[in-house]
């Protein structure tokens, strides 16, 4: 069994955990970029560069690479990029091929931020305040609803990019300009939490959970969270997946507020966190081993997990030469 794993960038401890078990079963992992010096293609059992994402010719550079490795499933690390897989998932599917990505319209909520709001809305599920329209922020403010700071970020940013925290009305003007494509919060002050869990892309129910607290963040992604076990936390979840209907590994973020959890993001891949999750037996890789198998794992039957509440999980750099 061979896996395609697109836009690895520096996702290097990932990497070695889907060779690792690739590696049980005679497998490989491919992994492929299109900058050369991402670290993580040197950690693959094969690598490829490829054109950018947005190049005419990608889809058609991703076939020949499947066909050449005989390519079983494939999967995404960054968000842009599951918007456009997506959209091939039947086309892959003829050439038996499984793409390990949520179905379009998932991708859509999840990706643009204020459809994520607008889905938490409509579903009783409790979010992050989050507005779209200059007119309707200055209102929220003249009423005392809103107040400064406020955080501004894109509507389909990813990985911490274009966010401001805004302290003034001129600061928020200057962003929210006509066609801006920034959306509006609250600078929230509780706790962060994330839960990663994944969703059996055969029988669509949780097989894997994991929860924890984040202590410290770096360029979007954890730095150092402890684990916790929160039956609130697990339900919560438990009601966004039924709501919503994702596949595959799913990453969401919480922040903990003085009246209860409220839903960050929603993000149907694997996330920068999953190292902590896969050392505490969490297994997503062996999940969509057997998945591509034809098989459905087994449901989880306690949200409590088989690990230990309260470990720690520090993360550090490590360095590739290149020749």
């Amino acid at each position: 069994m061979n896996i395609l794993i697109c836009s690895v960038g520096r996702r290097v401890q990932l990497i070695d955990y889907f060779k690792k078990e690739l590696n049980k079963v005679k497998g490989k992992v491919i992994a492929v970029d299109c900058d050369n010096t991402a670290p993580a293609l040197y950690h693959a059992d094969i690598y490829e560069i490829v054109p950018r994402i947005d190049h005419p010719e990608y889809i058609q550079h991703l076939k020949r690479i499947c066909q050449k490795y005989h390519i079983k499933g494939i999967l995404t690390l960054i968000d842009p990029e599951l918007s456009l897989l997506t959209r091939y998932k039947e086309e892959f599917k003829k050439e038996g091929i499984q793409m390990i990505i949520s179905d379009r319209k998932v991708i859509d909520i999840c990706y643009d931020k204020y459809l994520t709001f607008q889905f938490l809305q409509e579903n009783n599920l409790p979010s992050v305040p989050t507005y779209i329209d200059l007119n309707e922020v200055t209102e929220e403010l003249n009423s005392g609803n809103l107040e400064f700071p406020l955080i501004v970020k894109l509507k389909n940013g990813s990985g911490s990019i274009g966010i401001h925290k805004v302290t003034n009305r001129q600061e928020l003007e200057s962003l929210l300009t006509p066609n801006h494509k920034f959306i509006v919060q609250p600078f929230m002050q509780g706790s962060e939490y994330c839960v990663e869990c994944y969703v059996d892309i055969i029988s669509k129910k949780t097989t894997s959970f994991f929860s924890k607290r984040k202590l410290n963040m770096r360029a979007g992604e954890t730095d150092k969270s402890v684990v916790v076990k929160d039956p609130v936390l697990h339900i919560l979840t438990k009601k966004l997946i039924t709501s919503l209907g994702p596949v595959g590994p799913v990453d969401i973020d919480f922040f903990k507020t003085e009246e209860g959890y409220v839903i960050s993001e929603i993000n149907p891949r694997f996330g920068g966190g999953y190292p902590y999750a896969y050392e505490m037996g969490q297994n997503f890789i062996k999940d969509i081993m057997n998945n591509l198998n034809g098989f459905s794992n087994v449901p989880y039957a306690n949200y409590l997990g088989e690990y230990e509440e309260g470990k720690t999980m520090v993360r550090y750099d490590q360095f590739v030469v290149l020749t």
